[in-house]
C-alpha cells in the first residue's frame, strides 16, 4: 500500500502517543485515497469470520487492516482475540494495550485487556480492568458477562451475580449467560436460583450435555434424586446416550435404591464407551448387589480382558469368590490385586482377612505382615485394619497384642463405629477366656 504524506505523519503521531491526531490523519489519508469504504468492508469481513470462529481466515484480514489504517481500535481488539485464541499472550497484551490507548472510553477495549490478564493468571488485574469495562459500557454484553464470570471464578460468586444477571438481560437468548449465572448461584449456594438459570440454559440449548448434567448435579446436591433422574432422562432423550449423563443417572438410581435401573444405565454407558474401566467395575458391583454372581464375574473378567492389570477387577473377584465361598480362587484374586496395587490398603486388608480364616499358621502369620503394611496406608478414621490385626493375633494365640489392638480401637474410634462394637465384644471374649484358665 502506497504511504502518503498523511499516512507518514499519522504513523509519527501514533508512535508519539497523540492518538486523536493520528486517527484524524489516517482518516484524512483514507478519504483522499478513496479507500475508506474498502477498509470498512474489509473490517466487516474480518469481524464476521472471527465471529464464526474462523481464526485462520480472520487473521490475515486484520493484518491487512493494520497495514491500511493502524489507528483503528477495532483492529487491535480483533488481533487481541486471535492472539488469546492461539495462546500468544505477549502479542495479546500488546494488541490489548493498543486498543485501550486508541479507545480509552470503550468498555470493550478494557474488557479485552482484562481477559489478557486473566489468561496470564492475574485475576486481580483482570477484575480491575473488567470492572472498569462494566462502568464504561453498562450495556455491553461481553463486559458484563466476563466481569461476572471472573468474579465467580475468583471466589466472589455472590458479587458476580449482578453483572451476570445484567448479561442475561442484554442477551436473553444466550444460553452461556444463563449457564454461567447458574454456576455463580450454585457457588453462592442459592440453589433455587441456580436451578432456574440452568433450566433456562438447557431450554435455549437443549443439545448441550453440560447444561443437563449440571442441572442434574444441582438437583443431586439438594437431594432431589427423583427430579435429578427425570432431568437426566430428558437429557438422554435430547442428547443421546452420553456417558456423562448415564453415569450421573446411575448415581441417581442408586440413591433411589433402584439397582436394576442403575444396571441398565451402566450397560447403556458401556455400549457407548466399552473401554471405560470404571463402568465395568460399576456393573460388577451392581450385579453383585442383585446376587447375579455370573454376570458380576463376567463384568470383572471383561475388564481384565481389556486390562489384565486392573487391580479393582481382581479385588472384586476376590470379594466375589470369598462370598461364594471359593477360598483358593479368592486368595489368588486378592494376591493379584495386591500385586497390581501394592500401595492400596484394601487388597492387603481383604487378603489378610481371608488368611486369618484359614487353619494354616503360616498364612495366619502372613496376615499380620499384610495388615502391618496396610495400617499406615488406611484412612485415619478406618478401624477395620486394627480390628483384623486383633483377630490375627487372637488366631495366633497372642492375647496381649490382640487386647492391645482392641483397646486402641475402643480408645480412639467413635463409640458407635461398627469396629468399636466388634472390638468391645472381642475384648470381652478375650478376658472371659483368660479368666477360665
Amino acid at each position: 500500500m502506497v504511504q502518503s504524506e498523511l499516512y507518514r505523519r499519522g504513523a509519527e503521531q501514533l508512535k508519539a502517543g497523540n492518538y486523536d491526531e493520528a486517527k484524524r490523519l489516517f482518516r484524512e489519508h483514507e478519504e483522499k485515497a478513496g479507500t475508506a469504504a474498502q477498509t470498512m468492508a474489509l473490517m466487516r469481513q474480518a469481524q464476521t469470520r472471527l465471529g464464526q470462529g474462523d481464526v485462520a481466515g480472520a487473521a490475515p484480514l486484520y493484518e491487512q487492516l493494520l497495514e491500511r489504517n493502524p489507528s483503528l481500535p477495532e483492529v487491535y481488539l480483533g488481533l487481541t482475540r486471535i492472539s488469546l485464541f492461539t495462546g500468544e499472550l505477549e502479542a495479546a497484551r500488546v494488541h490489548a494495550n493498543a486498543g485501550v490507548r486508541l479507545a480509552p472510553t470503550a468498555g470493550i477495549a478494557w474488557a479485552f485487556l482484562g481477559l489478557v490478564h486473566e489468561s496470564e493468571g492475574d485475576l486481580a488485574g483482570a477484575l480491575q480492568h473488567l470492572g472498569k469495562a462494566t462502568e464504561l459500557s453498562p450495556s455491553e454484553f461481553l463486559c458484563q458477562f466476563n466481569y461476572g464470570r471472573v468474579l465467580a471464578a475468583s471466589g466472589r460468586a455472590a458479587d458476580g451475580i449482578a453483572p451476570l444477571l445484567q448479561a442475561t438481560r442484554l442477551q436473553s437468548s444466550n444460553p452461556d449467560a444463563f449457564y454461567t449465572l447458574g454456576i455463580a448461584y450454585k457457588q453462592a449456594r442459592q440453589y433455587e436460583n441456580a436451578l432456574r438459570a440452568f433450566e433456562r440454559a438447557k431450554d435455549l440449548a437443549p443439545k448441550n450435555v453440560d447444561y443437563w448434567a449440571t442441572l442434574g448435579d444441582v438437583l443431586f446436591e439438594v437431594r432431589e434424586f427423583q427430579a435429578a433422574r427425570a432431568i437426566l432422562d430428558q437429557g438422554l432423550a435430547r442428547c443421546g446416550a452420553h456417558p456423562a449423563l448415564l453415569e450421573k443417572a446411575t448415581a441417581a438410581a442408586m440413591m433411589l435404591s433402584d439397582t436394576e435401573g442403575a444396571i441398565s444405565y451402566v450397560e447403556r454407558e458401556l455400549q457407548v464407551v466399552p473401554d471405560h474401566e470404571q463402568g465395568w467395575i460399576n456393573l460388577a458391583n451392581l450385579t453383585l448387589l442383585t446376587k447375579d454372581f455370573d454376570k458380576s464375574e463376567k463384568a470383572a473378567r471383561e475388564l481384565l480382558r481389556r486390562n489384565p492389570k486392573n487391580w479393582e477387577a481382581w479385588f472384586h473377584l476376590g470379594n466375589l469368590f470369598e462370598a461364594v465361598p471359593l477360598e483358593k480362587e479368592s486368595e489368588e484374586a486378592y494376591r493379584k490385586a495386591v500385586e497390581f496395587a501394592p500401595g492400596n490398603w484394601k487388597p492387603l486388608t481383604n487378603l489378610a482377612g481371608l488368611l486369618i480364616q484359614m487353619t494354616s499358621r503360616e498364612k495366619n502369620t502372613e496376615a499380620v505382615s499384610l495388615l502391618e503394611k496396610a495400617l499406615p496406608l488406611a484412612p485415619k478414621d478406618t478401624w477395620v485394619v486394627h480390628y483384623n490385626l486383633a483377630l490375627a493375633f487372637t488366631k495366633l494365640g497372642n492375647r496381649e497384642r490382640a487386647l492391645e489392638m482392641a483397646r486402641r480401637i475402643l480408645r480412639e474410634a467413635p463409640a458407635d463405629d461398627e469396629m468399636a462394637v466388634q472390638a468391645r465384644r472381642l475384648e470381652s471374649n478375650l478376658l472371659e477366656a483368660a479368666s477360665r484358665k
